[in-house]
């Protein structure tokens, strides 16, 4: 996966581990997707602590993604899959094991508590 983290712009919590493989498939096959993972311009990641919109500049920092990227999220499904991976029980909740063992080290939020998931919003949802 990425070599990447950054600090979120918004609440500072460190994405150590981007998780871009708990995208979901449909979301992973837009070209959009290769940018973030590449962290260029022109795809906005939802910040896994405060669901802030996060981008890249063309020197790969962080920035406020434009109006009109894709933006990509978690699935739920697809981080339950990873949170099983990690050897956690179903009945572990997504949130503990994210500052666990994926996002430990958050801002002004925790992980995953008020997260939108990518089944929660438009296929199609991009940056206002």
């Amino acid at each position: 996966m990425p070599y990447w983290s950054i600090f979120c712009l918004y609440c500072r919590g460190y994405i150590i581990d981007a998780l871009l493989e708990c995208v979901p498939t449909a979301k992973q096959a837009d070209p959009a997707y290769k940018r973030l993972f590449r962290a260029e311009p022109g795809a906005a990641l939802a910040c896994p602590y405060c669901n802030g919109l996060i981008g890249f500049d063309a020197q790969g920092r962080p920035v406020v993604p434009q109006s009109g990227w894709p933006v990509f999220r978690y699935g739920e499904a697809e981080l339950k899959l990873k949170r099983a991976a990690d050897g956690e029980s179903p009945t572990t909740p997504l949130a503990d094991w994210a500052l666990r063992c994926r996002f430990v080290q958050p801002g002004t939020h925790p992980p995953l508590t008020t997260y939108t998931y990518a089944e929660q919003v438009p296929p199609d949802e991009s940056v206002p």
